[in-house]
């Protein structure tokens, strides 16, 4: 741009010199003192100037021409680069969104296996108190049976033969086949019982010894415990359909019951892990709007985060419920 400005401005001061000299050729005429050489040579010279001026114009419009190109061409570059910019951080908010969301997950997946291992946790400590007592109560019996057979011994003149026609008598911890578990005549040890075998993850036994407390004491104290627990054992083994169902019946059995926002909790996860994410979303947000300020509402906030980064939810086609057992 600034050659064709001094282009131009050249152009216009080699005009101006030719004017002047125009004029130097035009006084004599003025003055009556030119001959008619004189006139002809001021016509070849008026000629020459034209000629020379229209050259001239048309190298200024070949020049405005170019700076005009010159112009569009350094606009097209602005805009070319202003577009790779804008593409280049429409790139990058898009970039750090889908990190946000993984960060997202990854943060619900860490809170939901703490929940579970804080869970995990209490639950060996209660089952530690638990053995303990259980282990003081196997004492005073101990005891109490050795002050019996001291007592006993004192008898000196027993009948000896009525001893061997006697059967001796069955311990009423064993059963038919000879095996060595809980009467189910004691709640609390059969309760225990199953659960020793939950937490050694022998489910299908736990499991049936939860259905017959279940059926042998309904109004027991446990009973709300028992069918957690028996819905559990189910989650535990992946049977999620079983689950929901097991979970559903302790939900309607105890509404009011401690453990009615955990059981919610692991129904949502078990129609989530089945794919069904609207029915999983519907539980979390009761859980949400019901108990606000609980640990199961935090996680169930993070699960539906986790849930809407999958992308739109879509009500599945011909989706089969799981059938009431």
């Amino acid at each position: 741009m600034a050659s064709g400005g001094l282009s131009i401005s050249r152009t216009r001061d080699a005009v101006a010199g030719r004017a002047f000299a125009l004029m130097l050729l035009i006084l004599p005429l003025a003055a009556g003192c030119a001959s008619s050489g004189d006139i002809d040579a001021l016509r070849n010279s008026l000629n020459n100037e034209q000629l020379e001026a229209l050259n001239q114009k048309k190298e200024i419009a070949q020049l405005k021409t170019g700076m005009h190109d010159i112009s569009k061409d350094m606009s097209v570059l602005k805009e070319q680069g202003f577009g790779a910019i804008k593409e280049s951080q429409s790139s990058l908010v898009s970039q750090t969104s889908e990190l946000s969301k993984e960060v997202q997950a990854l943060r619900g997946r860490f809170d939901e296996n703490k929940y579970f291992i804080d869970k995990t946790i209490k639950d060996l400590l209660s089952e530690k108190d638990l053995q303990q007592a259980r282990i003081a109560a196997l004492e005073n019996e101990l005891k109490e049976m050795k002050s019996k057979s001291l007592k006993f011994s004192d008898q000196s003149e027993a009948p000896r033969n009525a001893d061997k026609n006697t059967p001796a008598p069955q311990d009423k911890a064993t059963d038919k086949k000879g095996d060595t578990t809980a009467s189910s005549d004691d709640p609390q040890r059969f309760y225990d019982d199953a659960q020793i075998d939950f937490k050694e993850k022998r489910y299908p036994d736990a499991r049936q010894k939860l259905e017959q407390f279940t059926r042998d004491y309904p109004k027991h104290q446990l009973a709300p415990n028992a069918y957690f627990l028996l819905a559990e054992t189910y989650y535990a083994e992946k049977k999620k359909e079983d689950a929901i169902l097991a979970y559903e019946t302790f939900l309607k059995k105890y509404p009011e019951h401690e453990k009615v926002r955990a059981a919610m909790l692991k129904q949502a996860y078990a129609f989530a892990d089945l794919g069904d994410r609207k029915t999983a979303k519907v539980i979390l947000e009761r859980i949400i709007e019901k108990y606000p300020q609980s640990s199961e509402a935090d996680l169930a906030e993070k699960k539906i985060a986790e849930i809407l980064s999958k992308g739109p939810i879509v009500t599945p086609k011909s989706k089969s419920k799981p059938k009431k057992r």
